[in-house]
């Protein structure tokens, strides 16, 4: 286990913003090598989702309210994962792909770890880009 102390950072990102690609920019900032998703809560006019084990995505038409919103963030690479409920109460869930696309608002609060370094690189037991932790030197 890597230790690291970290601060919040809170955006709301506006209808019309792509999920995926948003919180992509916020990870390649300099600085943010390490990052993870702590709470969100907002709605999607349409999602497109990579469910457990499928090699094709799903994509769901909304409105849909965001139920969950987990996963983690670097400039290698971000791993998230989004549960979403339509307008009967039927969820969907799994890996977020671009074309999330914000319908009224997605409030995000972020957990930067500036002690860590957060890196995807290939596991041989997985064939994944997995994540991989190591301490980071601070100025």
């Amino acid at each position: 286990m890597t230790r690291s102390t970290g601060h919040f950072e809170a955006l709301r990102l506006q209808p019309g913003t792509d999920l995926r690609r948003t919180l992509e920019r916020r990870a390649a900032r300099p600085g943010a090598c390490a990052m993870a998703v702590v709470t969100c809560c907002g709605s999607l006019s349409s999602a497109w989702l990579r469910p457990a084990d499928a090699t094709s995505a799903l994509g769901i038409d909304g409105p849909l309210e965001i139920l969950s919103l987990t996963g983690t963030l670097s400039s290698s690479g971000v791993h998230l994962h989004m549960a979403v409920g339509d307008a009967l109460g039927d969820a969907f869930g799994g890996h977020v792909l671009p074309g999330c696309v914000i319908r009224t608002t997605a409030e995000i609060v972020l957990l930067t770890l500036p002690g860590l370094r957060f890196r995807r690189e290939r596991d041989p037991t997985t064939g994944w880009r997995e994540l991989a932790i190591a301490p980071r030197r601070l100025r």
